[in-house]
């Protein structure tokens, strides 16, 4: 017997967007970029390090490998959290700026199609139409195409509708399921 369909319907707050949009950062960001800001960042440091001990300077060459290193820490170390900031700011400006423009949708996951219903529009995808989806710890990404996304704060369901909704699109869509951290 076929489970009932789940339906999480919300109405997106200023912070349900900033962490959508903060999600859709980070399953952006590619392995190897992240991979190659982190070699940079050591580059950086190593190469001031070692030009402070080589090369005998004044005060400005001095001056300028603190900066190398302290670009080499920011770059390396905390890129991922300043972008994040920013994303969320920005993202939280917008939604002040327009938050007429957000309004309440339902949407509900069936065993072979998900339904999208706001008060303008509904639409019916079967899971093989989607392009991907991509799960962190406060929302859920369904990607409808490229750069085409709907999301789903997990503020809006409970423990169980969460793990359902998670098993649905990871056997639906296998291999364009993504979780944070997992790639």
């Amino acid at each position: 017997m076929p489970e009932s369909p789940i339906s999480v319907s919300c109405l997106t707050t200023k912070f349900d967007y900033a962490d959508f949009k903060a999600a859709a950062a980070k399953a952006a960001v590619r392995k190897s970029e992240k991979i190659i800001l982190k070699v940079t960042g050591t580059v950086l440091i190593l190469a001031a390090f070692l030009l402070k001990a080589f090369v005998y300077g004044n005060f400005y060459q001095d001056f300028i490998y603190a900066a190398m290193a302290a670009v080499g820490v920011i770059i390396g170390c905390f890129y991922d959290t300043i972008v994040l900031y920013a994303v969320r700011r920005h993202a939280l400006s917008y939604f002040t700026a327009n938050s007429e423009r957000f309004i309440a949708q339902t949407t509900e996951f069936s065993e072979e199609t998900i339904t999208f219903q706001t008060e303008r529009y509904t639409a019916v995808l079967p899971y093989e139409m989607l392009y991907k989806a991509y799960e962190d710890a406060r929302v859920f990404i369904i990607y409808t195409g490229i750069n085409e996304m709907k999301f789903i704060p997990k503020r809006a369901m409970n423990e169980s509708e969460c793990t359902r909704i998670h098993n649905i699109l990871e056997t639906k869509l296998q291999e364009k399921y993504q979780q944070e951290g997992a790639r």
